[in-house]
């Protein structure tokens, strides 16, 4: 794959907040990573995987606080090297291999830099309840994508759950989910392999069909996240003065004092995005490649992704660091302050909007109780539309009783929320139309394709000799595509 020969070396640090796996990288050969392209609008990114652009994203203003707005464009597996070596890690890990030992030689892939490992629970979907796989290669604004997420204070570190597909859709298919429900698994957990972007997103290299498997079932689904450190951590002395006092990414702070000297020097020397040597022909096929090639994801898997928390209830769990019944109480008020303290925020409809996601994520029942309380307030209609988009969600019969004293009632306060009610009331079933695991039966089962049958040297000169040389090339061809472009699992 390259001259250069990499060196990948794995610590544990400790720090505040517990035990940290580093990864310090050197020669990387950068075969997957993110560049930028020099676009004559916006700031434009490109994630690529050797000379295959992957993903597209650009800032507004190439602010680190505006979302970002990404376009997916090919796949990480388009290389067959690529595909072997994470497919490898994959399975290692799968076998029970700890990350220090399975994950070397994807770390190998990426450029120069320092790399921290975790394990955490991921959501296959844009952060929206929409499908991962189902708005590829539609260029979409990721709410939260941006480097400081809204409702995060700048100081504390949060995960990023939010996946997004690096295989073509084209590559879905429905046998591989079937077989990835029994055999995707550590233990009892259906995981992946996902490097991280920005914000609450990351690019998801293994695991897709195991992914839509956890979606259909209900299942937690974890990925082993790798996050490249290369941000300065800054903190305010008592002069107000901004002090460098470590390195730090969305979910990591490490300060000087954790790390050797290598390790710091390394940061240093490679926190601007390489320019890899594919770079003319990356930006070749970006303006002529086509986002993506038509294959219809199964509307079911949108269904059953609504199950998934969203981008404003992750954010809200993650920036609340608790809500009391005592500062429920007094947020039903009116108020945002208890015992002279700002509970959540000094504005009110945010305080609202924040507690009710933050309620979504942890209770769905503590959720519906605060949300009907607030709706039935007649001092807190400035929040009824957006508490009532977020009722709507969930099949409940205390919603759809509500609901109906709504519409029964005429009153002038809830005029912005009648049509909601009216659609919710009509289209109420408590039964789920699609059972999960009936679904998954339903699903073909998987058939290992027969190995092709080694042609030896003397049958192929027989073959060119009765003039079938051009079948066996179109048989080697075939198979060099299907080599390139196939998903193991």
């Amino acid at each position: 794959m390259s001259d250069r020969l990499p060196e990948v070396t794995a610590d544990h640090v400790t720090v505040d907040d517990g035990d940290i796996l580093l990864f310090t990288v050197k020669n990387g050969l950068s075969k997957i990573g993110v560049c930028q392209m020099d676009f004559a609008t916006g700031n434009a990114y490109c994630l690529y995987s050797h000379d295959e652009p992957v993903l597209t994203f650009s800032e507004d203003g190439a602010s680190d606080y505006s979302d970002k707005t990404f376009t997916e464009r090919g796949s990480v597996a388009a290389s067959s090297t690529i595909a072997k070596v994470i497919d490898e890690a994959f399975d290692s890990l799968r076998g029970g291999s700890a990350p220090e030992y399975a994950l070397p030689q994807v770390l190998r892939l990426l450029g120069d830099g320092l790399y921290a490992v975790s394990y955490l629970k991921a959501y296959p979907t844009t952060g929206e309840n929409m499908f991962f796989w189902s708005g590829y290669g539609v260029p979409k604004q990721l709410k939260y994508s941006s480097r400081y997420v809204k409702l995060i204070a700048e100081d504390k570190n949060y995960s990023a759950p939010f996946l997004i597909a690096s295989h073509r859709p084209t590559q879905y298919d429905p046998s591989l989910v079937k077989k990835a429900s029994q055999t995707s698994k550590r233990g009892n957990d259906l995981f992946g392999i996902s490097l991280h972007i920005s914000g609450l997103y990351s690019l998801l290299l293994k695991g897709h069909h195991a992914a839509a498997a956890a979606v259909i079932e209900d299942e937690p689904f974890y990925t082993f996240q790798i996050q490249r450190i290369s941000d300065i951590w800054k903190i305010k002395d008592e002069d107000g003065r901004q002090t460098a006092v470590g390195f730090s990414s969305a979910s990591f702070k490490i300060p000087f004092s954790a790390l050797g000297r290598d390790q710091i020097r390394t940061v240093l020397a490679a926190r601007k995005y390489p320019v890899p040597e594919t770079y003319r022909v990356l930006k070749s096929k970006l303006c002529v490649v086509k986002n993506s090639n038509a294959k219809s994801i199964p509307n079911q898997l949108n269904t059953f992704a609504e199950t998934c928390p969203d981008a404003d209830m992750v954010a809200s769990a993650q920036g609340i660091g608790e809500l009391t019944k005592p500062m429920l109480d007094a947020l039903l008020a009116g108020s945002t302050t208890l015992d002279d303290k700002v509970i959540i925020s000094d504005n009110y409809y945010s305080s609202i909007t924040a507690a009710c996601n933050y309620l979504r994520y942890h209770s769905t029942d503590d959720f519906i109780n605060f949300a009907l309380s607030v709706m039935r307030n007649p001092e807190l209609s400035a929040t009824y539309s957006y508490v009532a988009g977020c009722l709507v969600k969930y099949t409940d019969k205390r919603i759809k009783t509500f609901l109906e004293e709504v519409l029964a009632s005429n009153d002038a306060g809830y005029d912005k929320i009648m049509a909601v009610a009216k659609r919710y009331i009509d289209n109420y079933d408590p039964h789920q139309t699609v059972p999960p695991q009936d679904y998954l039966k339903s699903l073909p089962d998987y058939v290992p394709k027969e190995k092709e049958k080694i042609i030896s040297l003397d049958s192929t000169k027989e073959m060119i000799a009765a003039g079938e040389g051009a079948e066996l090339i179109a048989k080697h061809m075939s198979k060099m595509m299907h080599d390139d472009n196939g998903e193991k699992q």
